[in-house]
C-alpha cells in the first residue's frame, strides 16, 4: 500500500479496505496527540485548547480529504463533496473557540465546553453529516469497472493509475 499516495494525492480511485487502514492510521495518530498534548493544554486554558485542537483538525485535513476524494471518485462522485463534508465541523470548532457556540464553564476544577442552543443545532448538524460521510466513504461500494476517475481498485491492486 502507498501511504504517499493515500494521504497526499487527489487522483484516482480506492476500494474501502485502504480507506479503512489509511483512515484508522489517522484516527490512531490524532487520538495519541490529542491525548499527549491538546488533553494537558485544555487543562490549563480552555481556550488556547480549543485553538490547538481547530490546528490538530487542520493538520489532519489534507490527508484526510486525500482519502475522501478517492474515495468519491470511486463511487463516481465529485471530491467537491469533500467540502460538504468537512464544513460544519470545522464551523462548528470555530464557533466554539469564537464562544458563539456556547461557553466554558468550570466544573470540579476541569474547564467544560458547554454548548448554546445554536451549538446543540450545529452539533445536529455535524453528526447528521457526519453518519452521511461514514455510510458514503466508508460502507457504500464503488462503481464496477473504470468510471471517469480511474480504473476499478477492486480489479487490480490497491493503488490505481490516475486517468489521463
Amino acid at each position: 500500500m502507498d501511504f504517499r499516495y493515500l494521504y497526499t494525492s487527489f487522483e484516482g480511485r480506492i476500494n474501502r479496505k485502504p480507506f479503512w487502514i489509511a483512515s484508522l492510521i489517522l484516527f490512531v495518530i490524532a487520538i495519541v496527540i490529542s491525548f499527549a498534548v491538546l488533553m494537558p493544554i485544555s487543562a490549563a486554558n480552555a481556550t488556547i485548547g480549543a485553538l490547538a485542537g481547530l490546528i490538530l483538525s487542520l493538520a489532519f485535513l489534507y490527508p484526510g480529504v486525500a482519502l475522501g476524494v478517492k474515495r468519491l471518485h470511486d463511487r463516481g462522485k465529485s471530491g467537491l463533496l469533500m467540502a460538504v463534508f468537512i464544513a460544519p465541523g470545522l464551523v462548528s470548532q470555530a464557533g466554539d473557540l469564537l464562544g458563539i457556540t456556547g461557553s466554558y464553564q468550570t466544573i470540579a476544577g476541569h474547564s467544560i465546553h458547554m454548548p448554546n442552543t445554536l451549538g446543540w443545532i450545529l452539533n445536529l448538524v455535524v453528526l447528521g453529516v457526519a453518519i452521511w460521510a461514514l455510510v458514503t466513504l466508508g460502507f457504500l461500494k464503488g462503481t464496477s469497472g473504470p468510471n471517469g476517475y480511474g480504473s476499478d481498485p477492486l480489479a487490480g491492486d490497491d493503488r490505481q493509475a490516475v486517468p489521463g
